[in-house]
């Protein structure tokens, strides 16, 4: 039991890290861009709001960082 909880420690770790919304982000992302994708939106509307996903998660970051440094 102790290498599973070793192992999960350094998962999170590596994966999350001290930055929670650049692991959750992406992922929220990409799962709303198969939503829109399903419902019947092209490829170029997709990819605009993968870019625009990309900048809030990127916004959202620099401002906890921001704040944290202050």
């Amino acid at each position: 039991m102790k290498y599973l909880r070793t192992a999960f420690d350094f998962l999170y770790d590596f994966l999350v890290g001290d930055a929670w919304e650049l692991f959750v982000g992406p992922i929220a992302g990409v799962a709303v861009a198969w939503l829109v994708l399903q419902a019947g939106l092209g490829a170029a509307a997709t990819g605009v709001l993968m870019f625009l996903t990309v900048v809030l998660v990127a916004g959202i970051n620099l401002t906890i960082a921001l704040r944290g440094a202050a």
